[in-house]
Formats: C-alpha cells, structure tokens, sequence
C-alpha cells in the first residue's frame, strides 16, 4: 500500500480532479493508492502557512510516503517544479519554499541533520500522458505534480524526473531576545485563532503582549475562560491563545506580523 498525501489552498473540488489523474495514471494499481488529506483550506497563496502545516504532519507519516504540496502563486511562471527526498519520505510540489521546513525536519530525525536531496521535474510526455497537450499554465497541480505522483508511486526514483538542483528554502527564522523581552514573528494562525509563534522554548519569565499578560500554561484549560495564554503546541512551537477565545481577533495579529513579548 502506497501513501499520498494532499496539502492544498484550493478549496473542495480541484483536490479530486489530482487524485483522479493518479487513480487513471496507476490503472489496475489504483487500488495500492491510499489518499490522505491533510488541508485544503490553506489560505489562498500563503507559502508559508503551507509550509507549516506541512512541516507540522509529515512527521507522523511512514518512510516511503509521497506528499504533494501546492500552494503555489508563481503557477505557470518559470520557477521549477520540485521532487524533494527527505527523511525516507518524498515531495512534489513548487520550487517557492513550501517543500524544504518539512523535508529538513525529517532528515535531522534520529542523527545529524542531512540535506535532503531534490531534482527538478523535467517535465515529459511521459509525464503529460499519452495524446496530451501542454500542461495548463493554471493548474500544475493536476497536469504535472499529479503524474509525476503516479510515476513514482510506479517505481521511478526521484533523480529520474530531472537534473539535481538547490531547491529554495523558507526560513520561519527565530525569535530574538531582547532589552525588554522578545521579538517574534507570528508563523500561522489556526481555525481557534491561536498565535503559532518562530519560539521553540516558553519565556523564562512572565510576559505580556500588548500590556496585557500572557499566563504561562501547560494546558489550554488551566487558564480562566476568555484570559490570555501563552503555551508549548502540540506542533513544537509557542503558541498565545485566549481560552474560548479567539487570539487573533483579540490582538488583531495574523501571521506574518511582528510582536513584542515584554518582560514582566
């Protein structure tokens, strides 16, 4: 049985149109094929909240996995299509960042961190398919990462889809110690409106966001409902959140943004 996973920004109806690509590409293999689904509600064109939801499940995956990732503005422009190997693991998707966090992650599991391997898709008619035309330049999703899914989940090697390159990485960088604190960068935002945060470690000492204090908790639930929290994920990362609330709305932060943890 062969694992692929989907990890998207486009909503409910293209994802089926990929998998119905790879189920015809694979024939009588198809029934070899699991689909996962790890998000399609990705918002649109957000590279790097693509690239943390993927960092953040990939982990938890078995060695020979594919994922295809695509969130992908530069569609249809000259930036590459990618086949990262990392970990035992593959990826397919757009040379813009969203691969490299998750295929780091894996290769540094149980050693010393080892740079993962990717080629460029030399795109082909073995790829395209028989009778077809140019890929769209809209959809690369199904025209290209698609078929190169199903050529590997048949048995080609990664390094047969085109020449080695140095793919682009994204960097969520790390907070910064500071006079009066930290400074930090607000990675993702998730459906509670929880604050993902560039910390690895919980301050040292208490803190507060905008003049009002962050209580230091294990859990969720060890806050009062509706008070401010700052807390290790279940993802590895600082997170604040407003128990029953939503952490977004109450300090109008969306990802991307730069915050002061001031020491109390």
């Amino acid at each position: 049985m062969k694992i692929i996973t989907l990890l998207t920004d486009f909503g409910s109806f293209y994802p089926a149109q990929m998998k119905g690509v790879i189920l015809s590409r694979l024939g009588d293999r198809a029934s070899e094929v699991t689909f996962i689904d790890i998000a399609h509600d990705i918002p649109p064109q957000d590279v790097r909240a693509g690239a943390f939801a993927l960092l953040s499940t990939a982990r938890y995956f078995p060695a020979g996995t594919i994922h295809i990732a695509v969130v992908d503005p530069g569609v249809g422009t000259d930036r590459m299509g990618l086949v990262v190997e990392g970990g035992g693991q593959i990826f397919v998707g757009p040379d813009n960042g969203l691969l490299l966090p998750a295929a780091c992650s894996l290769s540094a599991i149980g050693g010393p961190p080892q740079a993962p391997q990717a080629y460029k898709i030399a795109v082909s008619q073995e790829i395209l398919g028989t009778g077809h035309g140019p890929a769209s330049n809209t959809f690369h999703g199904r025209d290209i990462f698609a078929p190169v899914a199903a050529l590997l989940t048949s048995g080609k090697s990664p390094a047969s889809m085109g020449p080695r390159v140095r793919p682009k990485d994204l960097n969520f960088g790390a907070a910064r110690k500071t006079d009066q604190g930290f400074e930090a960068t607000v990675i993702y935002v998730d459906r509670f409106g929880n604050l993902i945060l560039n910390m690895r470690d919980l301050p040292a000492f208490p803190v507060s966001l905008k003049g009002i204090k962050l209580k230091a908790v294990r859990t969720y639930g060890q806050a009062r409902r509706i008070e401010p929290l700052i807390t290790l994920g279940s993802h590895g990362f600082a997170e604040i959140a407003v128990n029953q609330g939503n952490a977004a709305e109450a300090f109008c932060l969306k990802a991307g943004d730069r915050i002061e943890l001031e020491e109390i």
